[in-house]
């Protein structure tokens, strides 16, 4: 059995595809088995006014991609460029972090893409912060 499995508490929304689900009463495992479905659990969207570092500009773009707000052929080539301004950044930190993300990008792998960047987010806080910098002059590209 293979697929993508995630877990949802009772009451959470989650979406799949652009249609909004809602779980029962218990806990549950979903199990996704389409390849190509699109998947973002609502505790796991990101909020506009969060969006205020180039990796977190990144998963909201990919974000939108689930929702089906943005469409692929505009947004995967400009996600990808800022992906590779990225690399430049990370690499030096773990030179895969990047690439690795990139070829969840291209093969569609979203969700994997998301949870992937979660783990980067903390990774370039510090390294903002050990700069003494903002975001705010990073956010040049416009992904989303």
């Amino acid at each position: 059995m293979s697929g993508l499995v995630f877990k949802v508490a009772p009451g959470e929304r989650f979406i799949i595809n652009g249609a909004t689900l809602e779980n029962g009463d218990k806990p549950a495992r979903i199990r996704v088995v389409e390849g190509d479905a699109r998947v973002l659990r609502c505790r796991d969207a990101m909020h506009p006014t969060e969006v205020d570092t180039p990796v977190k500009q990144v998963y909201y773009a990919i974000q939108l991609l689930v929702t089906g707000d943005l469409k692929e052929d505009a947004t995967v080539p400009a996600i990808d460029a800022e992906c590779a301004r990225l690399e430049d950044v990370f690499d030096h930190i773990d030179p895969e972090l990047i690439p690795v993300l990139r070829s969840m990008i291209t093969r569609g792998n979203y969700y994997s893409a998301m949870c992937h960047l979660r783990q980067i987010m903390p990774i370039e806080a510090e390294l903002l912060a050990l700069s003494g910098r903002s975001a705010a002059p990073l956010l040049q590209a416009k992904v989303a």
